[in-house]
C-alpha cells in the first residue's frame, strides 16, 4: 500500500467519525431522544457529548491533517476550482459542527435546558447534514 492509500485510509476514518454523527444525529439519535421525557434528555444529551466530544475532535483532526497531506501529496493533480469549493463548503461545515457538539449539545446536557434549544439542535443537525453531503460530492468529484 502506498503512502498515500495509507493518508487516504485516515481521512475515510476521520469522515466516518465525524461525518457519521453529523448523519445520525438528526436521522436516529434526535427522534429517539424526543421520545424519552424532558429530563432524561438531558442526562442522554450530557452522556452522548461527553462520550463523543472526544471522538469528534479526533475525526477532525485525522481529517485536517490527512485531507492537507493529500493536497500537498497530489497537487499536480488537484482540480484546482473543485479542490476550492471543498474547502469553501467545509469552513461552515465545520463552524455548525463545532456550534452543535460544543454549544448546543452542551447545553441541552443541562437539567435547565429550554425546549427550543431541542428545535435549534434539530434545524442544525440538519443543516450540518446538508453540508456534509456537499463536502462528500465534491469529493467524489475531485477523487472520481
Amino acid at each position: 500500500m502506498s503512502v498515500l492509500g495509507v493518508v487516504f485510509t485516515f481521512h475515510m476514518i476521520g469522515l466516518v467519525l465525524w461525518l457519521g454523527a453529523a448523519f445520525l444525529l438528526p436521522i436516529a439519535i434526535l427522534p429517539a431522544v424526543r421520545s424519552l421525557a424532558a429530563p432524561q434528555q438531558n442526562t442522554f444529551m450530557e452522556k452522548l457529548t461527553r462520550r463523543y466530544i472526544p471522538w469528534f475532535v479526533l475525526g477532525g483532526i485525522a481529517v485536517g491533517l490527512s485531507g492537507w497531506m493529500q493536497t500537498t501529496m497530489m497537487a499536480d493533480d488537484l482540480n484546482i476550482p473543485v479542490t476550492i469549493a471543498k474547502h469553501v463548503a467545509i469552513i461552515p461545515l465545520i463552524a455548525v459542527s463545532a456550534y452543535i457538539w460544543f454549544y448546543l449539545a452542551r447545553k441541552l446536557g443541562k437539567p435547565s435546558a429550554d425546549q427550543r434549544l431541542w428545535t435549534q439542535l434539530t434545524v442544525w443537525s440538519w443543516i450540518q447534514a446538508a453540508l456534509g453531503v456537499v463536502v462528500l460530492i465534491l469529493t467524489g468529484w475531485l477523487t472520481g
